[in-house]
């Protein structure tokens, strides 16, 4: 460790030092004045200090052995936010229990006493490269089966902007380094620089003039108001007192992905059995971890393995799995349980000749109840050249039956937002995207194979399991194989504000004859199909089920909808009469701010 020195030695300054001594004292007073001016306040100081935990990890292989460090309160419904490596080993990407268990201390309100050691948290998610990992309070460690309570009791820190800092500004941290024993530790320092070791422009880092050290790590780090602005991480010893702190920013948007992951069934309900991080893999390590995990794999191997974890399940439930090849089932097997509540497991399929080229499905039953059901492709990907994606509509809800709820484009509040579409030509095993981007950048991404079979139309949803979705412009992108195939837009306004009404209008028109608009064609049906349901799945198989609304065109032409549509929704059309050419329109909308009645005029050719 660097030491410093200071030697002052004494001596009569002429007069000319002597009133630059001056001019540099009150100088150095107005700058002190200043950084006192800038000094976090007493109020948000202790908000900042409930809301930092120390977080206990229990080391499976080390008998008596924890891994400490500190993390943040992002939401008082319980989700923590601290680094991977308090968690498990960053290099080989593991975690130091296979439950992804932790305990959560938290700090008394006055302050000044040890953690209290109360609640047990579980992994949600763990990024290794940005050694972040998001936690959620699970239970009460002293009665792991008693329901948690309404209110926790938590402080959570509130959330600033990291790129509004510059060097020389303000910044805090707070957390359980070692050497500053049982209780939180506050130190205060300034921004030194910023380092961007991806070299992408865009720095990851904060340098700051604080010593970091081990307990430090996953702790909170403030600006002068505060908020979060990052996660201290590193410490380096060899640069003298600098610390290394997690760009806020990248941190929370990493939080914000995951969150808008598809839940599970156990982050739905904390207490309920579930299985979550389902990897497939063609073998698996002493630890039972997937090898390379991969959603295809090539032609020829005789194996693939199924790693997950489990939460909440007890000793002597019903377990389950059935695996389905291009989906037909091929295997079945089960277990009474005695595998303990959490942890991580894995199952297989096996052929000593080889497994067939196709699509494998997993499905995971416990007591009965489907919990995943998911799979990967053996072979060549299989990319039909009329698979496609039908215009997407977005709404609020989904009915029994599944149709939209609520369509639009734009909604006000909500957590939960679906989008329908059509679906034509897809076979399982195909592989495809859905990507959600919120004012350009994206959100989320999953690639798939698909596994649903000949289907119509379908919806998929995007959700914020904690509070309403982020106020902001979202894009649904699909792609089949590499090739973007459809896309759709909508709006999310702020909580609390009112979405436009937006009233739905009756459609009338008239048909008639392309080549003399003045002849009338009496007896044409004009259908207005579900949203999601293209032309091409009506003309192939028309069902009644698939159509919105229609009419049937009078002696003049003249026709009207037996029922009102909604303007901003994508509508299929199509138009039908023995002796004239079908008229189709994949996508028709509505403009929003449509006139009720809406005129919709069509032509129609002669054979």
């Amino acid at each position: 460790m660097n030491r410093w020195f200071s030697v002052f030695i004494t001596r009569r300054p002429d007069r000319r030092v002597l009133w630059l001594w001056v001019g540099l004292l009150v100088a150095l007073a107005s700058l002190f004045v200043a950084r006192q001016a800038q000094a976090i306040q007493k109020g948000p100081l202790n908000t900042a200090l409930l809301a930092t935990v120390r977080v206990i990890v229990p080391v499976a292989a080390e008998s008596d052995s924890y891994s400490t460090g500190s993390g943040t309160i992002l939401t008082e419904s319980g989700l923590i936010l601290t680094n991977f490596h308090v968690m498990g080993e960053i290099e080989n990407e593991t975690l130091y229990n296979g439950k992804g268990f932790a305990g959560i201390a938290i700090n008394p309100t006055n302050l000044k006493g040890r953690p209290i050691v109360k609640y047990a948290a579980h992994l949600v998610a763990g990024s290794p490269a940005l050694d972040l990992a998001l936690l959620r309070i699970t239970g009460l460690l002293e009665d792991a089966n008693a329901p948690l309570p309404a209110n926790l009791g938590l402080t959570a820190i509130e959330i600033g902007d990291s790129s509004l800092l510059e060097i020389g500004d303000e910044i805090n941290a707070f957390g359980f380094p070692s050497i500053g024993g049982d209780t939180v530790t506050f130190t205060s320092g300034v921004v030194s620089g910023f380092e961007d070791r991806e070299n992408d422009g865009y720095p990851e880092w904060l340098k700051v003039d604080l010593n970091i050290n081990h307990g430090n790590s996953g702790g909170l780090a403030t600006n002068a108001t505060g908020e979060f602005v990052g996660v201290p991480t590193q410490g380096r010893q060899d640069l003298g007192m600098i610390g290394f702190v997690r760009d806020g920013n990248m941190a929370i948007d990493w939080v914000r992905r995951v969150l808008l992951d598809e839940p599970t069934s156990a982050q739905a309900d904390p207490t309920a059995p579930g299985v979550a991080n389902v990897q497939f893999a063609k073998a698996i390590d002493s630890k039972g971890a997937a090898r390379k995990p991969a959603v295809r794999f090539d032609s020829g191997l005789d194996t693939i393995y199924a790693t997950f974890n489990y939460v909440n399940f007890a000793d002597g439930g019903n377990f389950e799995f059935i695996w389905y090849l291009d989906g037909f089932q091929i295997l079945t097997d089960g277990v009474v349980w005695d595998f303990g509540k959490d942890g991580s497991t894995w199952v297989n399929v096996y052929d000593e000749d080889g497994l067939e080229d196709g699509f494998y499905e997993l499905e995971i039953r416990y007591n009965g109840t489907s919990l995943y059901r998911n799979g990967v492709v053996v072979g060549a990907e299989k990319q039909q050249a009329r698979a496609s994606f039908g215009p997407i509509t977005f709404a609020a809800g989904v009915s029994d039956d599944g149709q939209p709820i609520n369509p639009g484009t734009n909604f006000a509040d909500v957590s939960t937002i679906y989008a329908f579409f059509a679906v034509d030509g897809v076979e399982n095993g195909t592989k495809w995207t859905r990507r959600w981007s919120i004012d350009g950048e994206v959100a989320t991404s999953k690639d798939d194979v698909w596994k649903e079979g000949a289907l119509d139309a379908t919806w998929i949803s995007i959700s914020s399991n904690d509070g309403g979705l982020p106020v902001g412009r979202y894009k649904l992108e699909l792609l089949i194989g590499d090739k973007l195939v459809q896309s759709g837009e909508m709006d999310v306004v702020a909580p609390g504000a009112s979405a436009p009404k937006i009233a739905d209008v009756i459609v009338v028109g008239t048909i008639t004859e392309a080549d003399n608009r003045r002849r009338a064609v009496a007896g044409a049906t004009v259908f207005f199909l579900n949203p999601g349901v293209t032309t091409a799945v009506f003309v192939d198989d028309p069902k009644q089920g698939l159509v919105f609304a229609q009419g049937v065109s009078d002696e003049d032409g003249f026709y009207q909808l037996d029922a009102k549509v909604t303007p901003g929704t994508a509508y299929s059309v199509v138009v039908y009469k023995e002796g004239y050419k079908l008229v189709q329109a994949d996508g028709f909308e509505i403009p929003v701010d449509a006139t009720n009645p809406y005129e919709v005029t069509v032509t129609m050719e002669r054979r």
